[in-house]
C-alpha cells in the first residue's frame, strides 16, 4: 500500500513536471522574441510590473492553494466528502475577495507602486496585470481542491492554458504598443498575463463542471461537515504561515530591486544604465535560472497531500517514505541542471537570446538552482506535517541574508549586477541547511550522504567534465550544436554515472510508469540492486 501511495505521488509529479516544462517552453516563445521586440529597456520595465504583480499574488493566495489541499486531504482520509465540499466553497469565496482586493491595489495604485521601486514607466504594466490577480486567485481555490484529490490533471491543463494565453495576447498586444515606447510595449507584454489568467481559470471551471459528480456524487453538507466559520480559520492558521514565508522571499525580491538599482547608481552608473543592467539580470539569467525549479515544484506540489493524509492516518512511515523519495529523486534531477546551466551560460543565453551579457550572471544562478529546488521541497515537507511557521523562520533568515550580501557587493563597482546572483546562492543555501536540520528533528528522517549526495555529485562533476569537453570540440559548429551537443553527451553521461555508482536503486525505478518491468530489465543487466 505504502508504494501504491507513494507511487501515486511520483505519478502525479510527474504529470505537473510535463506540464511545467510545456509551459516553461511557451514561456520561452514568448519571452524570447519579446527581448528583441522591447528590448533591454522594455524587459526592465516588463520585469518590474511583473515582480509587484508577483508580490502581490504571493500575499495573497501563496498559502491557500497548500491549505485548501491540505484539508481537503485531511477530510477525504476520515471520510468526510460534505466537508469536501464546505471548504472548497469557504476557500472560493475568501479568495474572490482577496483577488478583488488584489486588483484593486495594483491598478488604482499602479502610480504609487512605480514611484515606490524608482521606475515610473512601469505603472502602465503594473496596470494593465492587475486583472490577473482575481482570476489567478480562484484558480488557486480549484487547484488546491483538485490537489487535495491527488488529482493533478486539472493543474496541469489551466497551466498550460495560462501560458498559451500569455503568449499569444502578450506577444500581439506589445507588438501593437511598442511603437508607442518601450513602457507601452512593456505594458501590452503583461496585459498577456492576465489575459493567460483569465484562460486559465475558464479550463479550471469547466473541468470542476465535468468533474463535479464523480468529485462529489451524492455527498450534501451534513453532520460530517464541520461549520464555515471553523473551516475558515483553519484555512487561515494554516494559510496565514506558508503566505509569510513566500512573501518574506518575495518581499526581499521587491526589496532588491530597488536597491540594486540604487546601488548601481551609487556605484557609478547611470539611471538608464542601472535598468538596463537591471533588465539584463531580471529579463535574461533570471528566466533561465528558473525554468529547472519550476519544473520540480510538481514535486512539491503532489507531495503536501501524500504526507498530509498519510499523518492524518497517523501512518508515519509512508510519510517519511514520501518525504525521503522526495529528496532524493529532487537532488539526482536539478544537480546535473545547476551544474550544466552554470557551465554553458554563455553559450545558452547566446543560442536563446543571442545576447550574452548576463554570461557571468547566470554563471553564478545556475549553482543555486539545486539549493531552490530542495527549498521547495523541503518547506513542503516541513508544512505538511503542519510545521508552518518552520520555514518562516528559515525563510526571513534567508531573505536577510539576501539583502545584506547584495548591498555590499552591488555597490562595489567590481562586482555591481553580479551580486545579486551571489545573494541569491548564500540565501538558499542557509534555507536548505536549516530545513534539513527540521526535517530530521522533527520526522526522524535519516539522511544518507551517500545515496542523496556523493554519489549524484560525482556523478555530476564528470558529467560537467564531458560537458566542457563536448562544448570545446562542437564551437566551430555553430550555437546550437554548441548547447545541444553537450547537453545530451552530458545527460547520457550522467545516466551512465548514476548507474555505475549505484545512485539509482530498485524502489526508484519502481515508482516510474511501468516500474516493475523495467526494474526487471535493469536487474538482469546487473544496473540496479
Amino acid at each position: 500500500m505504502q508504494e501504491k501511495k507513494t507511487a501515486s505521488f511520483i505519478s502525479g509529479a510527474a504529470i505537473l513536471m510535463a506540464a511545467n516544462l510545456l509551459v516553461k517552453l511557451i514561456g520561452l516563445a514568448f519571452k524570447v522574441p519579446l527581448t528583441y521586440l522591447i528590448g533591454e529597456e522594455g524587459m526592465g520595465h516588463f520585469s518590474d510590473a511583473y515582480t509587484m504583480y508577483t508580490w502581490m499574488f504571493v500575499l495573497a493566495t501563496a498559502g491557500l492553494p497548500v491549505a485548501v489541499s491540505k484539508m481537503v486531504s485531511e477530510s477525504r482520509a476520515m471520510g468526510k466528502p460534505g466537508e469536501v465540499r464546505r471548504i472548497l466553497e469557504v476557500s472560493l469565496l475568501f479568495l474572490f475577495a482577496l483577488g478583488l482586493l488584489g486588483s484593486g491595489i495594483l491598478f488604482f495604485g499602479a502610480d504609487a507602486l512605480a514611484l515606490l521601486i524608482g521606475n515610473e514607466g512601469a505603472a502602465h504594466g503594473i496596470r494593465a496585470i492587475a486583472p490577473a490577480m482575481l482570476f489567478v486567485a480562484l484558480m488557486s481555490a480549484f487547484r488546491g481542491f483538485f490537489q487535495g484529490h491527488q488529482d493533478m490533471m486539472p493543474t496541469a491543463v489551466s497551466e498550460v492554458a495560462e501560458a498559451l494565453g500569455k503568449l499569444i495576447f502578450g506577444y500581439v498586444l506589445a507588438y501593437l504598443f511598442i511603437s508607442k515606447g518601450a513602457s507601452f510595449g512593456a505594458a501590452g507584454a503583461v496585459a498577456g498575463v492576465s489575459a493567460g489568467a483569465a484562460l486559465g481559470f475558464i479550463s479550471l471551471a469547466v473541468l470542476f463542471l465535468i468533474k463535479k459528480k464523480t468529485l462529489f456524487g451524492v455527498a450534501r453538507e451534513g453532520t460530517d461537515a464541520r461549520g464555515r466559520r471553523t473551516l475558515f480559520k483553519k484555512l487561515i492558521t494554516i494559510a496565514i504561515p506558508i503566505t509569510i514565508g513566500a512573501s518574506v522571499f518575495s518581499l526581499t525580491s521587491v526589496i532588491d530591486m530597488a536597491m540594486i538599482k540604487h546601488n548601481l547608481i551609487s556605484a557609478g552608473f547611470s539611471q538608464s544604465e542601472a535598468v538596463r543592467l537591471w533588465g539584463s539580470y531580471s529579463g535574461y539569467a533570471v528566466p533561465i535560472f528558473n525554468m529547472p525549479p519550476t519544473l520540480l515544484t510538481a514535486i512539491s506540489i503532489s507531495l503536501v497531500p501524500a504526507i498530509a493524509a498519510a499523518f492524518i492516518s497517523g501512518n508515519k512511515k509512508k510519510a517519511q517514505g514520501s518525504a525521503e523519495s522526495a529528496i532524493r529523486i529532487t537532488t539526482l534531477f536539478a544537480l546535473p541542471c545547476s551544474l550544466g546551466v552554470s557551465l554553458l551560460s554563455e553559450p545558452i543565453l547566446s543560442l536563446i537570446y543571442n545576447n550574452t551579457n548576463a554570461a557571468g550572471m547566470l554563471q553564478i544562478l545556475g549553482l543555486s538552482i539545486v539549493l531552490v529546488s530542495l527549498v521547495q521541497v523541503t518547506n513542503a515537507i516541513l508544512q505538511a506535517v503542519g510545521k508552518v511557521y518552520v520555514p518562516v523562520l528559515h525563510m526571513a533568515l534567508g531573505g536577510i541574508l539576501k539583502v545584506i550580501v547584495n548591498f555590499f557587493l552591488v555597490s562595489n563597482p567590481a562586482i555591481n549586477i553580479n551580486g545579486a546572483p551571489i545573494g541569491t546562492l548564500c540565501c538558499y543555501g542557509l534555507i536548505l541547511t536549516l530545513n534539513l536540520i527540521s526535517i530530521r528533528k522533527v520526522m526522524g528522517l535519516r539522511y544518507s550522504l551517500s545515496d542523496m549526495l556523493l554519489r549524484p555529485l560525482f556523478s555530476a562533476v564528470i558529467m560537467g567534465g564531458v560537458v566542457l569537453l563536448v562544448y570545446r570540440f562542437s564551437m566551430p559548429l555553430g550555437r546550437l550544436f554548441s548547447v545541444g551537443l553537450p547537453i545530451v553527451s552530458g545527460a547520457v553521461i550522467y545516466g551512465i554515472m548514476l548507474f555505475a555508482f549505484g545512485a539509482i536503486k530498485e524502489t526508484d525505478v519502481l515508482l516510474l510508469p511501468k516500474g516493475q518491468s523495467l526494474a526487471r530489465i535493469l536487474k538482469r543487466a546487473k544496473l540496479i540492486r
